[in-house]
């Protein structure tokens, strides 16, 4: 019930007292007559010297209300002294503040907002909690804005201001207490400002001084860490500047370094930087794979199609002529890219000989004579690879595969990994599109470039097609491998079975290609470090999968921290449970943690420790 749900109610009620007891407005000097009176000794066995109610009677007609004209003035001074208190202090914050000791001896502090008898949801200043009853020793009830206020002043006093930031600014904008928070608040944005210049951080600390500085009371002349705050400003200009002439000088090495460290200071500037270190680090890759350096060229060229997945048309066959060299992608993932190139089979075949693996050898040597002939010159097919990557970086067409070796290639590395019996189905429906545009028009939905149709009846899959752009960029390494694993999941799971919209599309994520991997991994960081990712509680509810890069990279995170230890074998049964049951019914089971809160957590350390 809401606060303006209670003050309506002590309304009604004061209203009705006013009614149903028609208050009399009696006056002192009758009283005092009354006082005086031999009546008032008959008064209190015979009221008034008036007869005996009559039986039946209400009794309120004849019962005895000592009051003065002040009575009135009284119930209303309380009635308003009442709703003024409500005003100010909402149904919400009636739930009590909790000291919560759990069973290892921690001590969390915070306001209940919910308990079902299973587990707590506790507020404190960053946010909210879940915490499993079985996990708590006792709880201690306290005043809930005493509660918060203290673990801030605790949290400034141990030198984690920063924390406690987020509450305080809402409490300083929401409270009518705001004198008494504002100290505390000032306070705690000067901790969080040092501590951050301390760490180099200075762009959030020229946020937060900011922030400071329009606060009443506050005096910047004053203090010693305002010097430190306008230096961090000029460093921003000076780089700017910096960068300018390396680019007019046509020095991107140089550029990038630059760019790299402002981004590092001051990172919302990347809307601006962002476009440009690209197309630095692409020319400097180009260079570097002209010049011969391949173990130069190769991580630059990867991270530019990482950031940038259209430019992989530019970068592909430099990057497989890198990984044949031994520099960057791998030999598997760098199939995943040219899966018929002779100079890639040929690099893998010598490996293969190294590690003494014959028939890797004879396979790949055996590929190599059915794509150039019995005659091989290893030689002229590098120079041939080295040509087209030169063609492609200078912004010429790219290299064509073939729309059925790409499908062949992508079924054959999914029905490897999932370790499924016999081969891959040879056929398979397409429908391929000129451009994406053409393609979303026809189907009338805001898809990607390909997506797998499945058309039911009576709850039978009575035909699937896979509709696609074939000449979209990265389509083979992001979107084809997803829709078509989509395709194979009846065989994985042994059975068909509609999973929940996350895990069917975490396990297709986890299909994709290499480079779509390291984006999702890229962008899994990026939203960490801006304290952006999705709640796994959101994840799990959703109904349908959505067309979001940052959504199905979380689903497929999640899902591989979640399968990553169950063998290829139990992998059916174990999904058919977790769709079953749902994750947060089976949580202790299949993640060994107790709560969403503590699963959310482990997930942001593992992205944050990296791949």
């Amino acid at each position: 019930m809401s606060h303006r749900v209670y003050v309506l109610v002590m309304i009604q009620v004061f209203l009705a007292s006013r009614t149903i007891l028609e208050i009399p407005q009696i006056g002192s000097s009758e009283i005092a007559d009354r006082c005086r009176s031999s009546e008032w000794t008959q008064f209190q066995g015979n009221p008034g010297g008036m007869a005996p109610p009559e039986k039946g009677s209400s009794p309120l007609r004849h019962a005895l209300v000592n009051c003065s004209h002040k009575m009135g003035s009284t119930l209303l001074h309380l009635f308003i002294a009442t709703l003024v208190a409500m005003m100010a202090f909402p149904a919400s914050g009636y739930l009590l503040a909790d000291e919560v000791q759990l069973k290892n001896g921690h001590v969390m502090r915070g306001k209940i907002l919910s308990d079902d008898g299973q587990q707590i949801v506790l507020q404190v200043p960053e946010g909210k909690i879940w915490i499993r009853r079985s996990r708590i020793s006792s709880v201690l009830r306290l005043d809930p804005r005493k509660t918060l206020i203290e673990e801030c002043v605790r949290r400034l006093e141990r030198g984690t201001p920063g924390s406690a930031i987020g509450f305080l600014r809402r409490e300083y904008q929401h409270s009518p207490h705001q004198q008494e928070i504002l100290p505390l608040y000032r306070k705690s944005l000067l901790g969080e400002v040092e501590s951050l210049l301390d760490r180099g951080l200075l762009e959030r600390a020229i946020v937060l001084w900011n922030e400071y500085c329009s606060l009443p009371g506050s005096h910047p002349h004053n203090i010693p860490l305002r010097s430190r705050v306008l230096a961090g400003e000029s460093l921003l200009c000076q780089l700017e500047s910096t960068i300018h002439n390396f680019l007019e000088s046509d020095q991107p090495a140089e550029a990038i370094g630059h760019i790299g460290t402002l981004l590092d200071r001051f990172p919302s500037e990347g809307w601006k930087w962002q476009e440009t270190l690209i197309e630095s680090k692409l020319e400097l890759g180009r260079r570097l794979y002209l010049s011969g350096d391949l173990a130069g060229a190769a991580p630059l060229l990867i991270e530019v199609v990482v950031e940038q997945p259209q430019l992989l048309n530019r970068t592909r066959s430099a990057i497989v002529h890198c990984a044949a060299q031994h520099h960057g992608l791998s030999f598997d993932a760098a199939f995943e890219l040219l899966p018929d190139d002779p100079t890639l089979h040929l690099a893998a075949a010598e490996a293969a000989a190294l590690h003494g693996s014959g028939f890797d050898q004879s396979r790949h040597l055996h590929r190599v004579q059915d794509l150039v002939g019995e005659q091989i010159q290893p030689l002229l097919l590098e120079q041939q690879l080295i040509q087209a990557a030169s063609d492609e970086l200078a912004g010429a067409l790219p290299l064509v595969v073939p729309l059925e070796r790409r499908l062949a290639a992508v079924s054959e590395r999914l029905w490897r990994n999932w370790e499924l019996p016999a081969s891959p189905p040879a056929s398979l429906d397409l429908h391929p599109y000129e451009d994406l545009e053409t393609m979303r028009d026809s189907l009338g939905l805001p898809c990607g470039p390909a997506i797998l149709i499945s058309e039911k009846q009576y709850g039978r899959v009575i035909s699937e097609t896979l509709h696609l752009v074939p000449d979209f960029p990265f389509i083979d390494q992001d979107q084809l491998p997803r829709e078509m694993l989509r395709l194979w999941l009846p065989r994985i799971l042994g059975q068909p079975r509609d999973l929940p919209p996350w895990l069917e599309e975490g396990l297709c994520v986890r299909s994709r290609g290499t480079l779509a991997l390291q984006r999702d991994q890229l962008l899994l960081a990026r939203a960490s470090s801006l304290g952006t990712l999705p709640e796994i509680s959101r994840l799990i509810t959703m109904k349908v999968s959505i067309e979001d890069e940052l959504f199905r990279a979380a689903c497929g995170s999640l899902v591989d921290m979640i399968i990553e230890d169950v063998p290829h074998i139990l992998l059916p049964e174990f999904l058919d449970q977790l769709a079953t049951d749902g994750l947060e019914q089976s949580l202790s089971i299949v993640t060994g943690t107790d709560t969403l809160h503590e699963l959310q957590q482990r997930w942001i350390r593992r992205i944050d420790s990296g791949p």
